[in-house]
């Protein structure tokens, strides 16, 4: 630590990175990008989506170094409790988000589309900080909650005999719910590889010298 209690400064080539990703929604402001991302609905869920939310966890990372936004958020740790806000927000975004309706409505509507973009931001936002927080079992909770819910839209969106969304095609719905029970799988898997990992790292307490306790 420095002499202001701070964490150590980060490699400058860990800052750029993190910098470029928080950037990542200026790029959706070049209407050609946009389009092409929003398009598709594969690419609308499972690109745009997820770059917004790594945008709002990199500019927590980047506020890290900030004393004047450590004093701003001050108020909000003592409201996310062991994590229980930024796991409540994040799935309750992952779920609205999943719904047809309103992947229409942001392709539609500028206000909806702004809503989807600060949304996400904010649900990194708060989730980067709330993760050092969270218990292992909120953890599993959040974890389990998100994959499950995925995992059924990704059914729905797979099985279902007609259009779901106005502006996407059948084909393009059921590649998306393949993708969707991919990626739940996967946040399965890395969820409990998180949980599981400290408990692994614990070393094994030796057993006590009987000759050296009855002596």
């Amino acid at each position: 630590m420095n002499r202001r209690g701070l964490l150590p400064p980060a490699p400058r080539s860990i800052s750029l990175l993190t910098g470029l990703v928080a950037a990542l929604p200026l790029a959706l402001l070049w209407p050609a990008l946009r389009q092409t991302l929003e398009a598709r609905m594969l690419l609308h869920m499972l690109l745009e989506f997820p770059a917004l939310f790594a945008s709002g966890w990199a500019l927590q990372r980047i506020g890290l170094g900030s004393a004047w936004l450590r004093r701003l958020a001050g108020p909000l740790v003592l409201l996310d409790w062991r994590g229980w806000c930024g796991a409540t927000l994040a799935a309750i975004v992952a779920a609205a988000w999943m719904l047809p309706s309103l992947l229409d409505l942001a392709l539609l509507l500028p206000a909806v589309a702004a809503t989807k973009y600060a949304s996400w931001c904010i649900a990194g936002w708060l989730l980067a900080g709330s993760l050092r927080r969270m218990d292992p079992e909120v953890l599993l909770f959040l974890a389990g909650n998100v994959a499950w819910m995925m995992c059924s839209a990704g059914m729905l969106y797979l099985d279902a005999p007609v259009r779901l969304c106005v502006n996407y095609l059948q084909d393009d719905q059921r590649n998306s719910g393949i993708g969707l029970m991919l990626v739940a799988l996967l946040l399965g898997v890395l969820a409990l590889r998180q949980v599981l990992q400290p408990a692994a790292a614990e070393p094994c307490t030796p057993a006590p010298d009987r000759a050296r306790v009855n002596g």
